[in-house]
């Protein structure tokens, strides 16, 4: 019986092990994209007069395989907005804003918002 217990215990210390990792590694990978965004927001030294957001077209030759309206999706991602803030502006359903997102990633050769965001205004140089 105390066999049984100490195996059940060593495979739940085994599984904690193992999700401490995980947590670990994702925890890197979020300071990984802070650090890329303040080293770029100390970079950017021209935001645009209009808004005072930086335009994607910045570091136009990583964004030349974009469609035009791939490059306003960004456009509007670099702006922070959401899926839905970014169809309502843009006049396109959500879905359409997630198919041009991962055709984004796809094209820039990246995995998630943060990464396209930093690669569109002229970080990962």
């Amino acid at each position: 019986m105390a066999r049984s217990h100490d195996r059940a215990l060593d495979r739940a210390i085994t599984a904690l092990l193992h999700e401490a990792v995980e947590h670990s590694r994702a925890m890197r990978q979020v300071l990984h994209q802070v650090g890329q965004l303040a080293a770029l927001r100390i970079e950017l030294t021209r935001p645009d007069e209009n808004d005072g957001f930086p335009k994607v077209a910045a570091n136009g030759h990583v964004l030349s395989p974009l469609t035009k309206r791939e490059r306003e999706v960004l456009d509007q991602l670099v702006r922070g907005r959401s899926n839905r803030e970014i169809a309502r502006s843009l006049g396109i359903s959500e879905r359409t804003v997630k198919n041009h997102l991962r055709n984004i990633f796809t094209k820039l050769g990246v995995g998630d918002r943060t990464s396209a965001v930093v690669k569109a205004l002229g970080g990962n140089r």
